[in-house]
């Protein structure tokens, strides 16, 4: 029978499927010094997004054929080492496209339409106080620019184009072909100076790090607001709270930080002006899912490799 490295829990149904197939070892600690104590005679690795598997865990592996990450990014893995090693890893691109989507444009309506802040008015008696003035804007009044056309990106242009009217930019490394809705493919300066609201859908890279720093923020109209569902790194956090600080930015909503998480004191905490969500985009019922079907990948590797 195959044994199988568990770094971290997954939801009872998934380690049940896990356990049919195959001896699963569970870490007491998703550290590198547990998973090394234990990997060495393992055929498979199952790890979710937050551990981190190093050169040294897969180099621990004696054994080791195979590794899966219960997740849509493989920043946690060193890619270079697992081909060095001919380790393959596996991953669920797909597995939450739509959830994240969703939750990126229900960061963009928060941000638009502040409904937090009107229903917080109306518990505390203030009806009609919050019915004085008209609150936010539409989105098919507003340009969206979006910066990576995949599976997430596309998804959103669609919601935003489709859905609800908006004028919509996106800039993308490749071609990424005819579109089932209006859509302009630009540069990244245009996306910056003449969207409304920048979303970012990029993996993160060496070329994607600190995309978002300072120089670009300086390119955005005051009026702006940034989007963030991808990761951390790819903005200037500094930059950013710089930015909201001073005015020159109209809001930010991030679900992503760097670092994650933020500590409590950070000023990006107190800027009325930023929605702060604990990186929760892909979380839904069906999302996690689908991210833990990769253990059926995992066997279905094994039985093959």
């Amino acid at each position: 029978m195959f044994k199988v490295l568990l770094a971290a829990p997954l939801d009872a149904t998934a380690e049940a499927r896990l356990e049919a197939g195959a001896q699963v070892v569970r870490a007491p600690a998703p550290g590198e010094q547990s998973l090394c104590r234990l990997i060495g005679d393992c055929d498979a690795l199952v790890a979710r997004t937050e551990t981190r598997v190093t050169r040294a865990v897969l180099s621990a592996g004696r054994k080791l054929r195979v590794v899966g990450v219960a997740g849509v990014g493989l920043e946690n893995v060193d890619a270079a080492a697992a081909e060095e090693l001919g380790i393959a890893v596996l991953n669920v691109p797909a597995a939450a496209s739509d959830a994240v989507a969703e939750f990126a444009v229900t960061l963009m309506l928060q941000l638009l339409r502040p409904v937090p802040r009107l229903a917080s008015a109306y518990r505390g008696g203030d009806f009609r106080g919050a019915r004085r003035t008209p609150h936010g804007r539409e989105l098919r009044e507003l340009t969206v620019g979006i910066v990576g056309m995949g599976r997430i990106g596309s998804r959103v242009g669609r919601i935003c184009a489709a859905g609800c009217g908006a004028r919509v930019l996106y800039n993308d490394i490749i071609d990424v072909g005819p579109l089932a809705y209006p859509a302009q493919a630009v540069d990244k300066p245009t996306i910056w100076s003449q969207s409304d609201i920048v979303t970012l859908h990029v993996p993160l890279t060496d070329q994607t790090r600190g995309l978002v720093n300072a120089e670009v923020l300086a390119q955005f109209r005051p009026t702006a607001f940034l989007i963030n569902t991808a990761r951390g790194a790819i903005v200037d956090t500094d930059a950013l709270t710089a930015a909201l600080q001073a005015g020159r930015l109209s809001g930010a909503a991030l679900d992503v930080t760097f670092p994650e998480p933020l500590p409590p004191d950070h000023p990006l905490f107190a800027c009325d002006n930023c929605i702060l969500t604990p990186h929760v985009a892909a979380r839904t019922i069906g999302g996690l899912q689908r991210m833990f079907s990769v253990v059926d990948d995992v066997l279905a590797y094994l039985q093959i490799a």
